[in-house]
């Protein structure tokens, strides 16, 4: 409403310096038409408060109304929830106590059942188990006898397993066999790598002697710096002392012996005998039983 006033009151002037500028009115006829409009305006006004606090009025007895209409809900709601409470607390004390005093009862019931199950139960175990430890007493004593007797043996196997390997021990063994092509005295890779193979087995038996074996096929020597087999498989021999003795070995451990084709594996009548034939064997022999 009071933005309405002042629109009025601002068109009022515009339309007066409009008017006064184009110097169509005289002073006294703008007197007159301001004297009018001015009257409307106030009655205007007049008109617009007289209305404003009519619905002041109403609005404020509006909320004196609904004030009081809040609090007398809220004051009966309070008063009907305590009365509910206090009544529902009663009735559900009341059935807590006839729920506690019909558990009790059943509890009761029940532990009298469990109690006398446990009882019965317990006095089953106890002749159960009873008999349990005499059948495995009986069965421990028979066990026991088998048992010495699986021990007697045991102990018999375990003397001549150490009785064999003292044997074992005492008899010459063959660490290697490596083979030559014919007529020849050098060794290859393969024989070398051979070779290297037994290094550590010679050396963890420090007292044993190592006897070195050179073997030919029987093919009479042709050719080269040798006159026979028997020169032909002791060089064979040697090349492989050589080569011991290079990798670390006492020579003073080592016997070598050429023994031409008179120790041959293989028959001397086939390509593949005298290949096999052709070699030499490196043997570890326990202290004094050198052959």
């Amino acid at each position: 409403m009071k933005t309405r006033g002042t629109l009025i009151v601002v068109a009022f002037l515009v339309v007066t310096i409009t008017v006064i500028g184009c110097g169509k009115l005289s002073q006294e006829e703008f007197n007159m038409w301001k004297n009018e409009h001015v009257a409307q305006i106030d009655q205007s006004t007049t008109e617009i408060k007289n209305q404003i606090s009519t619905l002041d009025a109403k609005v404020d007895q509006n909320n004196k109304d609904t004030m009081e209409a809040i609090s007398k809900a809220k004051d009966e709601a309070i008063a009907a929830s305590q009365q509910g409470d206090a009544d529902t607390i009663a009735a559900a004390n009341q059935n807590t106590k006839e729920e506690n005093a019909k558990l009790r009862a059943d509890l009761s019931k029940v532990i009298d059942k469990q109690g006398k199950e446990s009882n019965d139960f317990a006095k089953a175990e106890d002749a159960k188990i009873k008999k349990e430890v005499m059948d495995l007493a009986k069965s421990l004593n028979s066990q026991g006898m088998d048992l010495k007797k699986a021990m007697a043996q045991i102990a018999s196997i375990l003397e001549d397993i150490t009785e064999l390997k003292a044997e074992a021990a005492s008899k010459p063994s063959l660490l290697v066999t490596v083979s030559f092509g014919s007529g020849q005295t050098g060794l290859s890779s393969k024989g070398k790598e051979m070779l290297d193979g037994i290094i550590g087995q010679i050396m963890e038996n420090p007292d044993a002697e190592i006897l070195v074996e050179g073997h030919a096929d029987g093919t009479p020597v042709l050719r080269g710096g040798f006159r026979s087999n028997w020169d032909l498989s002791q060089a064979r021999a040697n090349s492989v002392v050589k080569y011991l003795t290079s990798k670390g070995v006492d020579a003073a451990r080592i016997k070598a012996v050429g023994k031409a084709h008179t120790d041959p594996v293989a028959s001397q009548n086939t390509t593949a005998g005298r290949a096999m034939n052709r070699r030499v064997e490196v043997i570890l022999n326990p202290s004094g039983s050198m052959m």
